[in-house]
């Protein structure tokens, strides 16, 4: 069930105020134009009779029932988005139909009004003349402020979006600086120094290949990009695996199922890195119990699962890294993170995007 909530650009008060500059704007267009705008259409004589039967209480009244029928159709337009209908085309035809009738039954309720209150007898040709001009007249009223409901629902819109877009770069800056500073930890740097130096008595050419992959994945955590290519987050991925590998051997293992057609879809920075380095931080990697993390792709998603092996002593954890994957995703492209734990396997499946 949606909440409803009210949007920030029609709450009433500025209904109120909204609705006193339109009508007052209205009329001071009309007031304008029947002083110094007339003479474009009209002859000299009926200038003169026109300036003669000008009433500031006739714009007073008129401003003020315009003011109440703009009141009404806000109002009513409020309700509407409340309600946080999902077809844009049936909002939007509500919203217009329900408009012109408040317009139209207010509009007619306002000339007989007038015409039940004015003394003498009326003319019928006289009121289905004031009749019909008042519909028009309203009708058009009515249709400038829908279009002005629709410019203010626009530039909340735009703002929204500027924020949501400030938020994922704020995101990201907090991501990048996580991810580099807990691969600069002290722990990190010593198990990484330690078994560089375990192999450069050993074997140097392993050593120089971790040594490399080591400057990959720190190199890869400084980038300031928003969004990758799967490939290219795999390229690390790769790296971080091979010096994982080297570090736990045949205990840790890592099996790819990578479609090369979902090579050019778009992901996340270090999406991937860190669910991998969740999975081996939280789970026991012994020759008793070596690990197997998977990651695939399929069904434009990829997954990274792997079985649930929980150390007696937990991981400390701050809680907040799928947490902030999840809100990045949704930030980006409106997509969730698929998180799924049925006892004895972990996995989480990433949106894969089509980079446009």
């Amino acid at each position: 069930m949606n909440k409803k909530v009210v949007p920030e650009y029609l709450t009433l008060k500025k209904i109120a105020k909204w609705s006193l500059i339109i009508s007052v704007g209205f009329h001071l267009i009309i007031a304008l134009a029947f002083f110094f705008g007339n003479t474009l259409f009209f002859n000299e004589e009926i200038k003169a009779f026109q300036h003669y039967n000008f009433s500031f209480w006739r714009f007073l009244i008129f401003t003020s029932l315009h003011f109440i029928m703009v009141f009404m159709i806000l109002l009513y337009n409020q309700i509407v988005m409340i309600h946080h209908i999902k077809n844009r085309f049936i909002e939007l035809t509500l919203m217009f139909l329900g408009s012109l009738i408040i317009a139209g039954v207010l509009s007619i309720g306002f000339v007989f009004t007038v015409e039940a209150i004015r003394p003498g007898p009326s003319d019928p040709e006289y009121v289905y003349n004031v009749l019909r001009d008042s519909l028009i007249r309203d009708v058009t009223f009515t249709l400038v402020v829908l279009l002005v409901v629709q410019l203010l629902r626009s530039q909340d819109y735009q703002k929204k979006i500027a924020v949501e877009n400030e938020t994922l770069r704020s995101q990201n800056i907090l991501t990048r600086f996580e991810a580099l500073k807990s691969q600069l930890d002290p722990h990190f740097l010593f198990n990484s120094l330690n078994t560089l130096q375990s192999l450069i008595t050993i074997d140097t050419e392993k050593a120089e290949n971790y040594l490399q992959q080591l400057s990959s994945v720190l190199r890869y955590t400084l980038q300031n990009k928003e969004v990758l290519s799967l490939d290219d987050e795999l390229k690390c991925v790769y790296a971080y695996c091979e010096m994982m590998h080297v570090r736990y051997g045949e205990n840790l293992q890592f099996e790819f199922k990578i479609d090369a057609k979902y090579n050019n879809y778009s992901v996340l920075p270090l999406s991937l890195q860190s669910l991998i380095e969740n999975a081996v931080k939280h789970n026991v990697i012994s020759s008793k119990q070596p690990l197997v993390v998977t990651v695939a792709t399929g069904d434009e998603c990829v997954m990274v699962s792997n079985p649930i092996q929980a150390k007696t002593t937990p991981e400390e954890s701050n809680g907040i890294g799928l947490a902030n994957l999840s809100e990045r995703y949704r930030l980006k492209w409106n997509k969730d993170v698929e998180i799924t734990n049925d006892g004895s396997t972990f996995s989480v499946k990433l949106p894969l995007v089509i980079n446009n």
